[in-house]
């Protein structure tokens, strides 16, 4: 490569035109990268994020070939550094992917405590493994972060199909450099949020965080049950009815509701004061299609064949996100190879103990009538 062409060279002369380079850079290592995926993608769908960082960086120094980045110069960085890859000092490249089919995932920390020293220029190179041909796209890093979510510590969430000025820093008034080299960068979300939520009258409040980092987003401010959309109820109510059946279990007493409430609470930033009503509230069933129960049973059954098909749905073609919530709140459903079956089973063994046929009824749905 001749020195005067090289991209440390074009630095000293134009910074611009090494932008320009670098963006080129990522462009072709896209082309490449979707190339490949196309011929092989049953490959690339079984990659894992390690793998898909040590696939990019072969692909990035393959890319380098005619552009004035040296390939040796290009390093997969070890440990919890920012960004992933590194490319002759100055460029960076956070590496994302995600099993599923679509554009999005959670981020980075805003606070960029382990951002490595020197790096200007960030990309960010998604790959969407999931649908019939795993795919891959290269933005520049600012340019597909939308809002922040909440773990222990504010991270980005990020969207490969972002449009111009949809980005969060357009929003919050300010700029990505501003915002990451500010002394006060929570301070200055957590201002941002408090004045969305009075704009918008509504009753929520950032809660406080710290700067680890965990894998799970949540929302940034904590709300009441009430103040939720009926989308929003719905969703969350189908993913208790996933994650805690126990609800159902009708010789337990009132801590059954617990685990629900503290998830709701600690993973959601909904607070629901009397979650039991979530279940079961407005009565007993005493009449399915009419006819008289012999024992009135509990309403949460109703809510079960509500939530039937969003169950089966989730259960089915789990996510990411969904299956790492099984692992963590209830892993039973993963020892078979069938979680919506094996979620039946604990359903119908508790519903059995009150004489109710729950799989007939979530095939028949049936009308009910209910206890005043």
């Amino acid at each position: 490569m001749d020195s005067a062409n090289n991209i440390i060279a074009i630095r000293k002369v134009d910074i611009s035109l090494a932008h320009k380079a670098f963006a080129e850079l990522m462009n072709k290592t896209e082309i490449i990268l979707n190339r490949e995926a196309s011929v092989q993608p049953e490959v690339f769908k079984s990659m894992s994020p390690s793998a898909v960082e040590d696939c990019a960086v072969d692909r990035i120094k393959a890319a380098c070939v005619g552009s004035p980045f040296n390939p040796d110069e290009v390093q997969l960085v070890s440990g919890h550094r920012f960004p992933d890859i590194v490319a002759e000092n100055f460029y960076g490249i956070e590496v994302k992917s995600t099993k599923s089919d679509h554009w999005k995932s959670t981020g980075s920390s805003i606070v960029e405590s382990t951002r490595i020293e020197n790096v200007e220029d960030i990309y960010m190179l998604f790959g969407k493994l999931g649908g019939d041909t795993p795919e891959f796209r290269c933005r520049p890093y600012q340019d597909v972060l939308y809002d922040i979510a909440v773990t222990h510590s504010p991270r980005y969430l990020i969207d490969m199909q972002l449009g111009e000025k949809e980005d969060i820093f357009t929003k919050m008034g300010t700029t990505y450099d501003e915002l990451r080299t500010s002394p006060d960068t929570v301070s200055k979300v957590r201002h941002y949020y408090k004045e969305q939520a009075r704009l918008n009258d509504r009753l929520e409040m950032p809660w406080w965080i710290t700067d680890d980092n965990v894998d799970n987003a949540h929302p940034f401010n904590i709300r009441l049950w009430n103040s939720l959309s009926a989308t929003e109820k719905r969703e969350l109510k189908t993913k208790c009815m996933i994650l805690f059946p126990e609800a159902l279990n009708p010789s337990a007493n009132k801590l059954k509701y617990n685990n629900a409430t503290l998830w709701l609470c600690s993973f959601n930033q909904v607070i629901n004061p009397n979650v039991r009503d979530m279940y079961s509230a407005g009565g007993r069933i005493t009449h399915v299609d009419g006819i008289r129960l012999e024992k009135p049973v509990s309403r949460v059954f109703n809510v079960i064949i509500e939530c039937a098909e969003g169950i089966k749905k989730l259960l089915e073609h789990p996510s990411d996100e969904m299956t790492k919530l099984i692992e963590d709140f209830n892993p039973q459903l993963l020892q078979g190879s069938n979680p919506y079956e094996e979620w039946l089973k604990i359903c119908c063994a508790y519903a059995h103990m009150q004489n109710v046929p729950l799989m007939e009824w979530i095939e028949k749905k049936p009308i009910f009538s209910f206890s005043k």
